[in-house]
C-alpha cells in the first residue's frame, strides 16, 4: 500500500519516501530481531482526544489513546485480516449468518471487575449500533447479540455480510464496561474522562489542551506485555511537534504534514513510514452543506469543484505525500476503486459559465456570493488555498478557525456551517468508513457522519446491494457504480486521496511495525525501549 507512481514537483522526495518504507520493511524481515527490554516512557505528539470513549466517536485524535486503554474482539493485520484481540478465536455457521466468538479468559477491566460477554452485548446493543459514527450502521445488519456464557457471545445476522469481521476492532468496536454505563448517558458519563478498559494501559491523568498520561496495566491479559511503563501524549500543532521531535523532546510525531514528513527523511536513528497506518487510508474532502442555498443546487457543487485546483493543493498543502483525489473512494481500496468518473480538472472558466447559467453572476465588486469555512488549525494551509482558489472565480470565502470539538460540534451537531474540511478514513471496507458519508439514515447528530446531509434513495439501495454481496468483484462493480453517482452529484468535493507517514523515533524504541493496519491506535502493546532492563525489577 505504498505511493508507486509520484506526483509531480515531489517525485524525487516521494521516491525517497518509499524507498524508506520498503527499508523498514526488508529491515524487519532479514535482520535478527533483538530481544525486548521492559521499562521506558514512550512520549508522542499527538492532537487533543477531547473525549476518551472509543464507542462513541472516530475520531483520528481520539484512537490513539484509546486503542492503548480499550480493546475490541479483533485486530486487523496489514492486510486486512482478523486476528485475536478479545475474541481468541470465532466461528461462522455455514449459511454465513451467525458469528460465534470465544473470549479470553481471565480479563478484567482496570477497576479489576471481570470481563464477560454481557459487556460485549452491552457495548453493542446500548452504544456502538447507537451512537458510533461509523458502527451505528451495523444496526441495519444485525438481528441479534446473545451471550450464552461467561465467554461466549454469539452475533445473528440478518442476512449474510461480507465484512463483519472488519467492524469489531477497537477502532469500530471497542468493548465498554457495563458495569459503569448501564442506565447513563453514554454521551455524558464521566467515565469518558476517566475511562477504565481491559487495554495495555491505564489512565493516569487527562489535561485537556495539555497532555495525556497512561500507566502500564500489569494485570493485562497478554502475558509480557505491555513493555513500557508509560505512554505521554503531548498535545500539539504540527509545527511545534515538528520542533519537539527535532528538539528530542517527543519520540513519536503521530500526524507530520507533509513538508514535515520529508523534512525527516533519511535522518540517522529517525523512520519514517506509511507501515502500521493502512487502515488510516482517506480521501480528504471539501464537506458543502446540502441543505443551504446555494450548495443545494448541484450545478453550484460542480462549478466549485472545477474552481478548486486539486493538484496544486496536494502539491503544496501536503507536500505531494497525498495525490489528488479522483474519486470519492480512496484508492488504497483497490478492488472497488475507479477513476473512470466524472472528472472535474482546474477550470475556472467552466466555473465561471456554469454560475453565470445558475444566475449567481458577479456583483459591481466582482463577489457571486459570500460564504464560510470552517476548520480547525491542521488544515489552515488548505483552507487558505481554498479561499483564494474559490475567490478566483467570485466567492468570497470567510474563514472560521475552530478548536476541533467546537469545529465537530458546529458541523455535525448543529449543521450550523456552510462548508467544512475534514479526513475521512475509508478502510478496511467501503462499507465500514466509506458508506457512513453518504447514506440518508446517517444524517444524525454525530461526529464524522453524513456532514453534508446528502440523501439519494439509489444510493442507499446500492450500498445496501453491495454490502448482501459476497463475491468481490461484483461488489467492486457495485462501488464503481455509486463512484460514479456521486462524482455526478458533487456532495462533497474529493480533494486529496492518500495514507500519510508518522515518525518515530526507531534508534531508542522498537517494536512498531508489529500491530496490524491501525498501528497508531495500538502500537503502546508492543513497542519497547532499546535501554530498559532485561526483566521487570
Amino acid at each position: 500500500m505504498l505511493h508507486r507512481r509520484p506526483a509531480r514537483l515531489a517525485g524525487s522526495a516521494l521516491l525517497l519516501v518509499v524507498l524508506a518504507l520498503s527499508a523498514v520493511s526488508g529491515a524487519a524481515r532479514t535482520a535478527t530481531a533483538p530481544k525486548p527490554l521492559f521499562g521506558g516512557t514512550l512520549v508522542v505528539a499527538a492532537g487533543d482526544p477531547a473525549v476518551l470513549n472509543p464507542a462513541i466517536t472516530s475520531s483520528g485524535q481520539a484512537h490513539p489513546v484509546t486503542g492503548q486503554i480499550f480493546n475490541g474482539l479483533i485486530r486487523l493485520d496489514r492486510y486486512f485480516r482478523a486476528r485475536p484481540d478479545l475474541a481468541r478465536t470465532w466461528k461462522i455457521s455455514a449459511d454465513g449468518r451467525t458469528y460465534t466468538f470465544n473470549l479470553a479468559e481471565n480479563v478484567r477491566w482496570h477497576d479489576g471487575v471481570a470481563f464477560t460477554s454481557a459487556d460485549v452485548k452491552f457495548t453493542y446493543e446500548e452504544i456502538l449500533l447507537k451512537l458510533h459514527p461509523r458502527t451505528r450502521t451495523l444496526a441495519d445488519v444485525i438481528e441479534r447479540i446473545s451471550a450464552p456464557s461467561r465467554n461466549v457471545v454469539v452475533f445473528r445476522l440478518k442476512h449474510r455480510y461480507a465484512p463483519f469481521l472488519s467492524w469489531l476492532d477497537e477502532d469500530n468496536g471497542a468493548i465498554l464496561p457495563k458495569h459503569l454505563y448501564e442506565g447513563t448517558d453514554p454521551l455524558r458519563n464521566p467515565v469518558n474522562l476517566k475511562p477504565i478498559g481491559t487495554g495495555p494501559f491505564k489512565l493516569e491523568s487527562y489535561n485537556p489542551g495539555d497532555r495525556v498520561v497512561l500507566v502500564r496495566n500489569p494485570a493485562y491479559f497478554k502475558a509480557g506485555l505491555p513493555r513500557l511503563d508509560r505512554l505521554v501524549f503531548r498535545v500539539m500543532g504540527s509545527a511545534q511537534a515538528a520542533q519537539a521531535f527535532e528538539a528530542g523532546e517527543v519520540d513519536v510525531y503521530m500526524f507530520p504534514s507533509g513538508p514535515d514528513a520529508l523534512r525527516f527523511l533519511n535522518r540517522p536513528g529517525i523512520t519514517v513510514t506509511e507501515r502500521g497506518r493502512e487502515g488510516s487510508a482517506r480521501v480528504v474532502p471539501l464537506i458543502l452543506n446540502n441543505k443551504r442555498s446555494p450548495f443545494d443546487d448541484v450545478r453550484v457543487r460542480r462549478a466549485m469543484a472545477y474552481a478548486l485546483d486539486t493538484d496544486f493543493i496536494a502539491r503544496t498543502a501536503y507536500a505531494g505525500v497525498l495525490r489528488p483525489a479522483k474519486s470519492p473512494l480512496t484508492r488504497f481500496i483497490p478492488w472497488a476503486y475507479t477513476a473512470k468518473i466524472q472528472q472535474y480538472p482546474h477550470n475556472p472558466a467552466r466555473a465561471n459559465a456554469i454560475l453565470d447559467e445558475v444566475g449567481l453572476r458577479r456583483g459591481t465588486n466582482g463577489t457571486r456570493f459570500r460564504t464560510s469555512l470552517i476548520f480547525d488549525a491542521g488544515f489552515s494551509r488548505q483552507a487558505e488555498l481554498i479561499k483564494a482558489q474559490l475567490g478566483e472565480v467570485g466567492i468570497v470565502v470567510d474563514l472560521r478557525l475552530m478548536e476541533m470539538n467546537t469545529w465537530v460540534q458546529r458541523l455535525y451537531i448543529q449543521k450550523d456551517f456552510d462548508m467544512g474540511y475534514t479526513n475521512y478514513t475509508h478502510p478496511a471496507d467501503p462499507d465500514v468508513g466509506w458508506k457512513r458519508i453518504y447514506v440518508c439514515s446517517n444524517i444524525v447528530a454525530a461526529p464524522f457522519t453524513n456532514g453534508a446531509s446528502y440523501c439519494n434513495q439509489e444510493v442507499d439501495r446500492l450500498f445496501d446491494e453491495a454490502a448482501a454481496e459476497l463475491d468481490e468483484k461484483k461488489r467492486g462493480d457495485i462501488y464503481k457504480r455509486l463512484q460514479r453517482i456521486l462524482a455526478s452529484d458533487v456532495p462533497v468535493i474529493p480533494i486529496a486521496d492518500g495514507i500519510g507517514p508518522w515518525i518515530f523515533r526507531s534508534s531508542e524504541f522498537r517494536g512498531f511495525g508489529n500491530a496490524g493496519s491501525k498501528e497508531q491506535f495500538a502500537f503502546g502493546e508492543q513497542v519497547w525501549w532499546t535501554k530498559g532492563a532485561v526483566r521487570r525489577g
